[in-house]
């Protein structure tokens, strides 16, 4: 009998030392190793991932000036229902098979998740954040600008079939004149500033590196314009518009500064007043900014929670809410009226969600499936990723390792929808 209770307690050692391995909590960064951040930093590497991009991505407003976009009303509640079968759901990553848990907690590049079905959370981890950290969104930001457009069509302040310049006459004489608003909004404008060229980001001479320099994310030269409109305003063309899909982020800003000068508003403004203070967030976001004119295409930041209370929005229950601002045509526009030949111009057997061939990108969704789910993705390892039909919001953050290799969890999140987990 002794020997047996013996074996029991040396088992439930066991599991409790394996259970704490991956119940280690994130302790932050100490102050030695923030003030190693500052002294090695620079605008050459402070997004090439590892832990100098990790801390920058959680302390944005400590490198950058920032407009805040505030919260309002009440918190939306989200009820924690943290269920233990998707915590060891098997997924399949580069690093072989293993449970969702353990690959969130081994994963290096997995800043945060969170997985909600309708309002009740049913999966978060922070294996690299804080809770309430506020986490750079990169390009996830990009659907808060379709999403404003959506809400102007929605009052008819503006129609997306009309040419840009209709809006914003300066354009006109560039290579943006003619191109229909959908076009933009669909990352098909043609336009020549292309963000996935060889040297975008390196080289000066680049049409994209200037725009980013022209919003201080890379370092200014002699060459770089005043402000980003500026620069734009001098973009030739490299192809007829609506004829495929070439990803570039000068579209979204171009987007932004259509909202900006159809409502009289601020960019941030704008976010604050039609989406921010509607979704019940828990706390204030922030946009990057350089001399007032807001990062629109990657600048947004706020914690995760907040992240999935803006995808809860697109859920039945979010569209039929008192602060609804994702309308049924919108919902519709995303995930029936996509043009499927833009993805298949640019090459729909290259543009996969895990293995999966995209039926269409839209509205700056990159990734519209053919059972209706969608999703955004963002630089370095961010994403959104929403299953209407499942009741399924999927929200992450991540830092890529020091060879600037993201972490797999958009892969994984479509593994994770098409389960039997939410049938």
């Amino acid at each position: 009998m002794k020997k047996m209770n013996y074996f029991r307690l040396l088992l439930l050692l066991l599991i409790v030392s394996y259970s704490n391995l991956f119940a280690q909590t994130y302790d932050g960064f100490s102050n030695e190793e923030i003030q190693s951040v500052f002294k090695q930093w620079n605008m050459d590497n402070w997004d090439d991932g590892g832990e100098i991009s990790r801390y920058i991505f959680l302390n944005m407003p400590e490198f950058w000036t920032h407009a805040i976009i505030n919260r309002e009303g009440n918190v939306k509640s989200l009820k924690e229902d943290y269920r233990k079968e998707i915590e060891e759901f098997v997924v399949t990553s580069e690093l072989g098979q293993m449970t969702l848990q353990d690959y969130v907690k081994t994963c290096d590049k997995v800043d945060g998740m969170i997985i909600l079905q309708g309002d009740r959370i049913v999966y978060e981890a922070y294996p690299r954040m804080f809770s309430n950290d506020k986490h750079l969104y990169w390009s996830v930001s990009k659907v808060f600008a379709s999403t404003l457009i959506a809400v102007l069509e929605d009052r008819k302040q503006l129609d997306v079939t009309k040419p840009i310049e209709h809006y914003l006459p300066e354009l006109k004489g560039s290579g943006w004149e003619g191109v229909p608003i959908i076009d933009i909004l669909d990352m098909a404008s043609g336009i020549d500033c292309r963000e996935w060229v060889d040297g975008a980001f390196e080289n000066p001479e680049t049409c994209y590196y200037q725009f980013e320099a022209a919003l201080g994310f890379l370092k200014r030269t002699e060459k770089t314009a005043d402000n980003a409109f500026e620069h734009i305003k001098t973009l030739s063309s490299a192809k007829t518009s609506g004829e495929i899909f070439e990803y570039t982020s000068v579209n979204t800003f171009v987007l932004s500064c259509l909202i900006e000068r159809i409502t009289g508003l601020s960019y941030a403004e704008n976010i604050e007043r039609e989406i921010w203070r509607k979704i019940g967030a828990e706390s204030d976001a922030f946009i990057t900014q350089t001399n007032g004119t807001s990062v629109s295409h990657a600048g947004i930041s706020s914690t995760l929670r907040d992240l999935a209370r803006f995808g809860y929005m697109f859920l039945t229950d979010g569209r039929s809410g008192d602060n609804t601002f994702v309308s049924n045509e919108y919902f519709d526009k995303i995930q029936k009226q996509g043009r499927p030949h833009l993805i298949t111009a640019y090459g729909s057997e290259n543009y996969t969600l895990d293995k999966e061939a995209v039926h269409h990108n839209t509205y700056q969704w990159d990734k519209v499936m053919e059972d209706g789910d969608f999703y955004k993705g963002g630089f370095s390892g961010q994403g959104l990723y929403i299953s209407p039909s499942r009741n399924l919001v999927i929200a992450f953050f991540g830092t890529a390792d020091d060879n600037g290799v993201y972490n797999e969890l958009d892969d994984i999140s479509r593994q994770i929808a098409k389960s039997d987990i939410f049938d």
